[in-house]
């Protein structure tokens, strides 16, 4: 066993735990080793505290914004289609969905060697909001 197992008696560092897990820095046994736990403890703590799996890929900004994408998508049919529900809450839900959108098309534009976010496709799907929300109010 390695120098960073854990003492006998004394409690994991789960933290550091988690991090080489989630990390992919070492395989799963290997961690066990080092920090003096089971397979079956690490099984039990990725499951309970919802770690990502040693398989799994972390999710990509491009990837949140296609969902967020589509989640608009959606509400914006489900506001057109809406004609005896009040339109005041779905309104606000899909404004804050449109910000959390701004939110990760700011935070992709932040990484190198990455184009800026065109604020025009943002301004044309909220013009297009402004005006759908005017008709459904003339109705």
């Amino acid at each position: 066993m390695s120098e960073t197992t854990a003492a006998a008696g004394a409690a994991p560092d789960w933290d550091a735990v988690r991090a080489e897990y989630e990390g992919r820095e070492f395989l799963p046994l290997i961690i066990c080793q080092r920090h003096g736990i089971t397979l079956s403890q690490l099984r039990y703590r990725r499951e309970c505290e919802g770690w990502f799996s040693a398989r799994a890929r972390p999710p990509r900004r491009d990837d949140l914004v296609a969902r967020m994408l589509k989640v608009l998508d959606k509400q914006i049919r489900q506001l057109e289609t809406a004609v005896n529900e009040p339109i005041d809450k779905q309104a606000n839900v899909l404004a804050t969905q449109v910000k959390t959108l701004d939110k990760l098309i700011e935070m992709g534009a932040a990484k190198r060697n990455a184009e800026p976010a065109t604020r025009k496709d943002m301004t044309d799907l909220r013009t297009k909001l402004a005006k759908r929300l005017d008709q459904f109010k003339a109705r």
